[in-house]
């Protein structure tokens, strides 16, 4: 009996071990590719400048995959079904600026919130409207008046 006890524990032990591993592989996602920047507390990262707008940002992460690098956005808060379109536009304008400051083309990147990520495809059209909502920004700052976003896909 002693013995059938001891089993017993041993075994849920290790199924509780097993789900702590699955779970901390869950949590890490994307995250577990090769870094090659981060902006962190503990390791903050440099401002990354585009060179034909007037654009500047700072990833929360950049993972290289092969030939290419991936920018992930990593939120807080509430996991949506999709993610949110604001955060969709914020990543499309770090793939720009990524394929800006290394020079190489960018495919996509990750929004990842607390229990999901998503990929995002960076498309030339999500491209064409990150140059587009950065002149309007501008236009909007030199000449004066309340900017508000005219692209139907950003007012939904």
């Amino acid at each position: 009996m002693l013995i059938f006890v001891g089993l017993i524990l041993v075994i849920c032990f290790g199924v509780l071990l097993l789900m702590h591993f699955w779970k901390e592989k869950q949590g890490f996602g994307v995250l577990r590719g090769n870094k090659i920047y981060q902006d962190t507390r503990e390791k903050p990262g440099i401002v990354l400048y585009a060179k034909s707008i007037p654009l500047i940002g700072k990833p929360d992460y950049l993972i290289q995959e092969k030939d290419t690098i991936f920018p992930v956005e990593v939120k807080t808060g509430k996991t949506p079904q999709y993610p949110y379109k604001n955060h969709i536009m914020q990543l499309m304008a770090y793939c720009y600026l990524v394929e800006e400051h290394y020079g190489i083309k960018v495919v996509g990147g990750y929004v990842r919130y607390p229990s999901e990520e998503f990929k995002i495809v960076y498309t030339e059209e999500a491209k064409q409207s990150v140059i587009e909502v950065v002149n309007e920004i501008m236009h909007y700052k030199l000449h004066g008046g309340n900017f508000i976003c005219n692209h139907p896909e950003h007012n939904k």
